[in-house]
């Protein structure tokens, strides 16, 4: 506030005695009610300002303290998680509902072709025919077919049948972003 002329009238009291101007709300105040407008402004500024400012910081500590479990955000990203997780058990499920059919379908046709040579065996055996080249072609066979059900049961990584997937950016399939206020 300034001090402004004698010819002003006080804002309050209507005396000419008003020596102090408030550049603000554009009155006039005596020495008496100047003070009184310093109060009333010291009130304004503790009921509007500091009053808001500390509810402002309450809040500020209430959120840190319950480590926004409650917002709206967090339930979102649990509720992501678990689809996301149910995606992941249902993709597991369909390939290994896959490999077993794959496992049974190669282990079906093993044991047609065993059969084969289960046949071609008792009926050799049953008129004693025995000729070198028959008995040369069905060890074969029956090695390729040991190959075979080795290769199925074994656990070998240069002829997976697992095809692993590592071209997700789990960095990016869920994130968060500040977003700009315009």
């Amino acid at each position: 506030m300034a001090t402004e002329p004698d010819s002003n009238l006080c804002s309050v009291c209507n005396k000419l005695s008003a020596k102090y101007f408030c550049t603000e709300c554009t009155k006039h105040f005596c020495a008496k009610h100047v003070k009184e407008h310093e109060q009333q402004l010291s009130i304004k500024f503790d009921n509007e300002i500091v009053r808001s400012n500390n509810e402002l910081l309450a809040q500020i500590h209430k959120l840190k303290k319950s480590k926004f479990a409650s917002s709206d955000l967090f339930t979102k990203i649990q509720q992501w998680k678990k689809t996301t997780i149910k995606k992941v058990e249902e993709a597991a499920e369909r390939a290994t509902h896959e490999l077993n059919n794959l496992i049974n379908k190669q282990r079906i046709q093993i044991t047609k072709e065993l059969e084969l040579i289960t046949i071609e065996i008792r009926l050799r055996r049953k008129e004693k025919d025995f000729v070198e080249h028959n008995i040369n072609r069905l060890k074969q066979k029956i090695n390729e077919l040991q190959q075979t059900l080795q290769q199925l049961t074994q656990n070998d990584t240069t002829k997976s049948i697992i095809v692993e997937n590592d071209q997700i950016d789990w960095n990016r399939i869920i994130y968060i972003q500040e977003e700009q206020l315009n």
